[in-house]
C-alpha cells in the first residue's frame, strides 16, 4: 500500500510541480521556428500570429512529414507544457530526440466537432479526453511529463494523468524536444514551456 501512495505522490509531483523557484516553467520562443533560429526544421514551414490572447505559431507540413527540433536545449527528463487550439489538428511533441530520425513522439489529436475531444497517443497507448465544449476554438493545455520511469499526459491542469505509458515502450534515449506535423496537416500552437525536473522529482 505505501508503494501505491508513493506512486501517486510521483504523478502529482510531475503533473502540477512543486512549489519553489526551480519548477517555474520557462518559456520557448516558438516564433523563432520560422526563422529557425536555434531550431532544425525539416519540411515545415511557420506562421506567427496572435490567436485569443496568445502569441501562437501555424506550422504547416507538405509533402511529408514536417519536423521542428530544438537544438540548444537538452532534457533527458522534463515538464513539458503547451497549449494547442481546440480546432480540428494533430501535432505531436517530440521527446527524447537523438535527431530527426530518433526520438519519442506523443501525438495529441484534436477532434473539435459537435463535441470536443482530445485523443491521445504514446507509440501503441492511446486515451481519448472529453472536454467542456465552451472550450470550442480556445485553448486547451497539455502537460507531458518525460520521466525516467514512464511518459505521462495531463490535460487542462488535471492531477492525474490522462495517459502514462511505463518507460519499456520508449524508443529512443536522446534528449532533445520539438514539434512534428503530419504530412499535408497544420497544427497551431503556443506557449511551449519547460520544467527541468530534477532527481528529487521521482526519487
Amino acid at each position: 500500500m505505501g508503494n501505491v501512495f508513493s506512486q501517486l505522490g510521483k504523478l502529482l509531483i510531475w503533473g502540477v510541480g512543486i512549489s519553489d523557484p526551480g519548477t517555474i516553467p520557462r518559456k520557448i520562443d516558438l516564433w523563432k521556428i520560422a526563422t529557425e533560429e536555434g531550431w532544425k526544421v525539416t519540411n515545415l514551414s511557420a506562421s506567427n500570429l496572435n490567436h485569443k490572447g496568445k502569441e501562437a505559431v501555424r506550422l504547416t507540413a507538405s509533402g511529408d512529414d514536417g519536423l521542428a527540433l530544438m537544438q540548444e536545449l537538452h532534457l533527458p527528463e522534463c515538464k513539458l507544457d503547451l497549449s494547442l487550439a481546440a480546432v480540428n489538428q494533430q501535432v505531436g511533441l517530440v521527446v527524447r530526440a537523438t535527431d530527426e530520425n530518433r526520438y519519442d513522439l506523443v501525438s495529441l489529436e484534436v477532434d473539435a466537432g459537435s463535441a470536443l475531444n482530445l485523443k491521445v497517443r504514446f507509440g501503441s497507448n492511446a486515451s481519448t479526453v472529453e472536454l467542456p465544449a465552451h472550450l470550442l476554438g480556445e485553448w486547451i493545455g497539455v502537460r507531458v511529463a518525460v520521466a525516467p520511469q514512464f511518459t505521462a499526459v495531463f490535460v487542462n491542469g488535471n492531477n492525474m494523468p490522462s495517459l502514462k505509458v511505463p518507460t519499456g515502450s520508449q524508443t529512443s534515449k536522446g534528449d532533445l524536444i520539438g514539434l512534428q506535423v503530419g504530412k499535408d496537416s497544420q497544427a497551431l500552437v503556443a506557449d511551449l514551456k519547460y520544467v527541468q525536473s530534477r532527481k528529487r522529482d521521482f526519487e
